[in-house]
């Protein structure tokens, strides 16, 4: 008996881990609020993020982003709504992979910021945002 139940634990914590590598990942933009960064990992302390600042990319251009997101199959978020927008979509009529981006809007406030992306970090898997461009506040 007790092997069985050591078996269907294995079993389990093989799925939950197949399913954890399939939640959306995220690179922040330079000009990401990090008030908003700092309430996500609040609520999910194993939030998988990189950063222009951590990778030491601070000045590249929003098509080099675009691929460096896309390499490693995460989802960009910016306040950026004037630039970042037209480069994705530039990159998907040009046939490249673009993993997508959220768009929070400036005028957002943090914590719906936060429950927003929050929502859409648990429910989404990695591919969700393929050749997407989601802006935020999703409602009015």
């Amino acid at each position: 008996m007790r092997d069985n139940h050591y078996h269907h634990s294995q079993q389990l914590y093989s799925l939950s881990r197949s399913f954890i590598s399939r939640v959306l990942k995220l690179f922040l933009d330079q000009n990401f609020n990090h008030r908003i960064l700092r309430g996500l990992l609040i609520r999910i302390p194993d939030l998988d993020f990189k950063s222009t600042q951590i990778l030491n990319k601070e000045n590249a251009t929003d098509p080099r982003l675009l691929k460096l997101a896309a390499l490693e199959n995460r989802v960009i978020v910016t306040h950026d709504h004037r630039t970042f927008p037209k480069h994705a979509y530039d990159a998907v009529v040009r046939g490249e992979k673009m993993t997508g981006v959220i768009v929070v809007l400036q005028d957002m406030s943090i914590g719906n910021a936060i429950d927003e992306l929050e929502l859409i970090i648990q429910c989404s898997d990695e591919n969700a945002y393929e050749n997407l461009v989601e802006f935020l506040p999703i409602s009015g």
